[in-house]
Parts: structure tokens; sequence; C-alpha cells
């Protein structure tokens, strides 16, 4: 490996050698080296890459398909992490597989353990605070009855600048993480300002009975009301979605 020298510093690939910046400092050598593709199919010591790739190609699949399941939501905000935290959620469940050997191990079987649920149940997808933080309340979930607030208050929340309520949606999953099908049930948006107290329940518009995991997620999202109109907060940090039961 070279310096490179000169008024102009190059960066890239010319004539066979790649010209880049390592530590702040712009350096040369040859290309080429490193992994091909033939090696890591057929070389007894790249058997360990082989695994890993096997492995988080179908963590990748998983991801994907579950981030389709709840597009209801995520099409609400952006966030440019979503994807690579979910990544890490899949590999961490996956590696909880007891049955498959290394190379094989994969989500469904990740969640057939304590441990694989445990990951899944309260991860929050967004990336500010958590449903209790905001909600500032005690909740009690169940999949076929819904959300429940009891003795709410709505004093406690602290809304964000320029909202006027807080928008609460929950959503009722069911996902076969082996054939990776589901379906989502939602119930209405509940609406609450500072003025909102009593006792909330947020139910499924129809039973959702699909084969898979039974997955409850709450979906909360600041907004402001403008001549009867609810105007969404659309930052990441105006919204919470959470994991809140696997079964």
């Amino acid at each position: 490996m070279a310096k490179q020298t000169g008024i102009i510093k190059l960066a890239g690939t010319i004539d066979g050698l790649n010209f880049y910046y390592l530590n702040g400092k712009p350096v040369v050598r040859k290309s080429g080296g490193g992994f091909n593709g033939q090696a890591i199919k057929t070389k007894v010591s790249m058997v360990r890459v082989r695994e890993n790739s096997n492995e988080f190609g179908a963590c990748m699949v998983a991801v994907n398909a579950f981030k389709a399941s709840l597009a209801p939501f995520l099409t609400q905000f952006k966030d440019g992490q979503l994807h690579q935290r979910l990544a890490g959620l899949f590999s961490a469940i996956k590696r909880c597989d007891a049955i498959e050997e290394r190379g094989k191990r994969n989500v469904s079987n990740g969640l057939a353990t304590a441990d694989g649920v445990a990951l899944l149940k309260n991860f929050v997808l967004t990336a500010g605070t958590n449903l209790a933080g905001v909600l500032a309340h005690r909740y009690r979930f169940d999949f076929l009855t819904g959300l429940h607030l009891e003795d709410f208050d709505g004093k406690q929340i602290q809304f964000a600048n320029g909202s006027t309520h807080l928008k609460v949606v929950v959503g009722f999953l069911t996902f076969d993480f082996e054939s990776l099908a589901y379906r989502l049930v939602v119930s209405d948006a509940v609406y609450l300002d500072k003025a909102s107290v009593g006792n909330f329940t947020l139910s499924p518009l129809e039973t959702n009975m699909a084969a898979g995991k039974a997955i409850g997620v709450v979906f909360t999202q600041f907004v402001q009301k403008t001549n009867g109109v609810y105007y969404p907060f659309k930052q990441v940090t105006d919204v919470v979605l959470e994991v809140v039961s696997v079964e």
C-alpha cells in the first residue's frame, strides 16, 4: 500500500489501482484480492461465511415481509434506520433457534422459544420514546378485546409542540414466520387531548383468527386539529410503534 502525493487526491479505481482514504489519508493499492464468489462457495475456510450468508438472506426476507405487514403504520412516517433495527432484531431472534444447525437457523424456530418471543415483545420499531413514555399511563392488552386505558387523564401527556391531540390506533397482526403469510386487523383511531379523561378501549374492527403468531402493536402519533381536520406530525420522534404482545 502506498501513499498518494501531489495536489490532486483521487478516489476510485483507475487502471487496476484503488485510490481511497484510510484514517483520513489518501492511499493507493493494486485492485483485486479479497473474497470472490467461487472461493466463498467452495473453500472449506469459507464455511462460516456461507453459513452467515444463508441465515442473513433468510432473515432479510422475513424482515421485508414483516415491514409489509405493518405498512399501514410504517407509511405514516419516515425513518431511515428502521430496516437496520429490524435486521438486528430478527438476526438476534434467529440465533435463538435451537433446532436447526448453524447455517440453517431461522426466525420461525427462534420465535418458538421463550427467549425469541421476549426479543420481539415490547420491541419499539420507532426511534424515540416507548408507548409507556408517550401515554404516561398504565395499559393492558388482550388480542381479542384490544387495548385498555383505565383512569386516563390527558393532562399527564406531554404533547409535542404545536400538537392538539394524540392519535392512538391498535394493530392485531397474525404472522406465519414459516410461510410469511400475514393478516392485519386494526382498531378505530382514538384522538386524545388534554381534556380526555376516563376509560378507553380500542378493539379490533373484526376478529383476526388467521394462522401464525398473534402480535399486538400500538401506534401513536401527535396531530394538530384545525377546522375539524387532524393533521399528522410525520417526524419519527412524534410517532411510536411498539409491539405490546406476542402469543
